[in-house]
């Protein structure tokens, strides 16, 4: 599956750009069928998070609760640390960058400060997107994971785990973040119809900071 460079967004825009989800061969991974399985390849997850941070960022601005000035040394500090990233390590999303390490919330106070953001996000943007408080109480999707583990591994990396999914027909992602969800969901999509030949309905949620750690956590272990 050819990789395809995802394109930039304007301003106004309410989701990332719709890219094709690109896959690597990998000796260290096979199937149940004996198949070598394609791992996304990190690039193109890593051009995704650092664009997911900069609609992240200029939204925010756009809603007034980032200043010009600091958006753009956010911005610049967020694609530092995604640039850094270690192949395999998951990426950080940008709204819990932006409360933990830029402005330093501990705890309490950055669960309110990220759902506060996170509200803000929903309301800019122009897709209907609902908020589930309690995703985490969905079940893990441990069959279609290993079917999947490109997706799996997508996932993870971006911290978007499925809290949803029905026989391949539908399926529902959830994060802090709905730039990241919608790009997450779109790469997953896009995969599906790769190994399946057609294209599942997907839906994006956002969720609470404690209940997408605990999710996250329980998903994948991180």
């Amino acid at each position: 599956m050819s990789e395809a460079v995802a394109e930039p967004l304007a301003a106004e825009t309410d989701s990332p750009a719709k890219t094709n989800s690109s896959t690597e061969n990998t000796d260290a991974s096979k199937s149940s069928s004996g198949d070598t399985s394609r791992m996304p390849a990190p690039d193109l997850l890593r051009r995704q998070m650092a664009h997911c941070g900069e609609y992240t960022y200029q939204a925010l601005n756009k809603i007034g609760k980032l200043s010009p000035e600091d958006t753009s040394r956010i911005s610049q500090k967020y694609l530092k640390v995604i640039n850094r990233t270690e192949k395999g390590e998951t990426f950080q999303d940008a709204l819990t960058f932006l409360v933990r390490e830029g402005w330093k919330k501990q705890e309490i106070e950055a669960r309110d400060v990220t759902l506060e953001l996170t509200r803000a996000l929903l309301r800019y943007s122009k897709t209907k997107i609902s908020h589930l408080a309690f995703a985490h109480q969905n079940d893990t999707p441990i069959e279609f994971y290993n079917e999947f583990p490109a997706i799996s591994e997508i996932c993870r990396l971006l911290g978007c785990p499925v809290i949803q999914v029905s026989d391949k027909d539908f399926l529902t992602v959830t994060s802090i973040n709905p730039f990241t969800a919608t790009a997450a969901a779109r790469l997953i999509s896009n995969e599906i119809e790769s190994e399946c030949g057609r294209k599942p309905f997907h839906f994006i949620t956002t969720t609470d900071l404690t209940a997408w750690k605990y999710t996250c956590e329980r998903h994948f272990g991180t």
